[in-house]
């Protein structure tokens, strides 16, 4: 017998197939990649601006120092960057402020990324939110177009690349990291890998331990799947709560509190409904900031009227509608513009509108608000 009769099939490792499933399903459009670039462009202007032409709030401290770095690296990311480079601490590192307050994901994804680059943490760390985020807008696309079609998923992504408070997702923030792993594990379910989507949601959960909260929807997502019955596969979303706890165990070790966590927030004001003490409520504190931050929240529950209209499944509008509630129980609404940027299926009811203002006005009154808000973020007039 000759060797021409013989045939031999490929072997493809089975991880290849993996990869190039997974670049097939990060692909961007050409606009959406351009709408990207200028967003960046537009930090950078925001940024010079914030450095050179108007005075910089004294009381902001940048967690790494160069042109750029000190914009991108300031409020939360002084602190990720405090724990990449030196782990937690027990005692306050400022003030009445200690780092225990955050999660340990993104801060050790930059330790590990950096020991080739000691020094260069911020660089890091900025580099991670941003490449994060590029890869989420792909999974976000992805994972809107069976319900909304591939060009309204891409517009979709593309009002959340010029939301308003998206400078946060190219700023050492966990934002982008965790907008990534939550868009992976509602697309492994989708899928039907369980184990996977267990595992993006622990990992989402040790990014933002908000991330708890998305066990409810994705159970939901599940339960559709299997006929609304209860299945041992859908045990592999416990990872979630599981990974939370795993990690208030640990701060337990360090601060010698089982309730070190929940502790670490007051200092931000957050101690829950009717926990603000006398003089520091919202309605005590309300300035024109606070105004803004209300305008924020009522304009998020105002888009959750069209979720009948767009015939929204519940495991998708659940997200905003926990997100919201989750930052209302805080006790506080200073991150409200994040949390609620968050929910992604904001943005595929935004993109489904057919009004002129939506298709028109919005992109533009968007980008004008977005490059306001960073300017006054990377200045410290405005708390991202």
């Amino acid at each position: 017998m000759s060797s021409s009769s013989l045939t031999v099939p490929a072997v493809v490792p089975h991880w290849r197939e993996r990869l190039t499933a997974f670049v097939a399903d990060i692909k961007l459009d050409r606009g959406l990649v351009a709408v990207f670039i200028a967003s960046r462009l537009l930090i950078v202007v925001a940024a010079v601006v914030a450095e050179t032409l108007i005075p910089r709030n004294p009381g902001l401290i940048p967690g790494a120092d160069g042109p750029l770095l000190r914009s991108l690296t300031s409020w939360d990311g002084w602190y990720y960057l405090g724990i990449a480079r030196d782990g937690y601490h027990a005692a306050p590192v400022v003030g009445t402020y200690t780092n225990v307050a955050f999660p340990p994901l993104f801060p050790a994804i930059v330790r590990v990324l950096s020991l080739p680059f000691p020094g260069w943490e911020g660089v890091v760390a900025v580099l991670v939110s941003n490449v994060a985020f590029l890869v989420a807008l792909g999974l976000l696309v992805r994972l809107g177009t069976p319900y909304l079609g591939r060009r309204r998923a891409t517009l979709a992504a593309g009002l959340l690349v010029i939301y308003p408070f998206a400078s946060t997702f190219a700023m050492a923030y966990t934002e982008s990291l965790f907008l990534l792993l939550m868009l992976a594990a509602f697309l492994a379910a989708e899928r039907g890998h369980r184990t996977w989507a267990g595992i993006f949601l622990a990992l989402t959960v040790l990014c933002r331990l908000q991330g708890v909260a998305l066990i409810l929807p994705l159970w939901i997502l599940l339960l559709r799947q299997d006929g609304w019955r209860p299945r041992a596969s859908q045990a592999w979303l416990l990872l979630g709560p599981l990974a939370g706890l795993g990690f208030l165990a640990y701060i337990a070790t360090i601060t010698g509190s089982p309730t070190a966590f929940l502790d670490a927030q007051k200092a931000w004001g957050r101690e829950g409904v009717g926990g603000a003490a006398p003089g520091k409520t919202i309605g005590a504190q309300f300035s024109p900031y606070q105004g803004a931050l209300l305008l924020t929240l009522l304009w998020s529950v105002f888009l959750l009227v069209y979720v009948r209209v767009d015939r929204l499944r519940p495991e998708y509008w659940l997200v905003p509608v926990l997100f919201i509630a989750a930052e209302i129980s805080s006790g506080s609404l200073e991150a409200v513009g994040r949390i609620t940027m968050l929910a992604f299926p904001l943005v595929w009811i935004l993109a489904s509108r057919r009004s002129s203002f939506v298709r028109r006005a919005w992109p533009l009154v968007s980008v004008g608000l977005f490059t306001l808000i960073a300017v006054l973020s990377f200045g410290g007039y405005w708390v991202p």
